[in-house]
């Protein structure tokens, strides 16, 4: 960014960016991004992020939902590939701790910013297997949906106009 150009927040993660980054238009609002993965959460859930006249979203009020996931690997890293593993994870917004143990990761996140699904996404583009036995794949299944119930049950709604005078 050139200097003494303004800058505008990006309504997920809350970096300064530049106006036209990664930018989009939600209902005649113009919004700009860090990263197309910032611009998607937005989409996919925008009144989780900005919410409407008087009733603020959750990013809003600065809630965060950290959760904490034990995924299992199908076998163990070793020390470079666990290094490499905890910096791809490192990466991502909104994660807050990673720990590589033989075949185990253990990651504390932020859900307003980064979901299970995203990080399964960032491991197996590094490579990285997960366990395929049926229970680790029905936990992870499960994971996912019950991520998406909360982040549905956060967004807020419109407020209600009565009709009663």
């Amino acid at each position: 960014m050139s200097k003494g150009r303004k800058t505008v927040r990006d309504p997920v993660c809350g970096m300064a960016v530049a106006p036209g980054q990664h930018a989009l238009v939600h209902l005649q609002m113009e919004f700009a991004f860090c990263s197309e993965h910032c611009r998607a959460h937005f989409l996919a859930h925008p009144h989780l992020y900005i919410g409407y006249p008087g009733v603020p979203a959750a990013r809003q009020q600065g809630k965060s939902v950290l959760k904490r996931r034990r995924l299992q690997l199908s076998r163990p890293l070793s020390a470079e590939g666990a290094s490499i593993v905890e910096a791809v994870l490192r990466e991502l917004m909104g994660v807050v701790q990673v720990s590589v143990a033989g075949e185990v990761i253990e990651i504390s996140y932020d859900l307003l910013q980064v979901s299970a699904d995203d990080i399964e996404v960032a491991l197996t583009a590094a490579g990285v297997r997960l366990g395929q036995g049926w229970t680790e794949r029905l936990q992870r299944a499960c994971t996912h949906q019950v991520e998406e119930w909360e982040i549905e049950g956060l967004e807020v709604i419109p407020p209600r106009r009565s009709d009663r005078r």
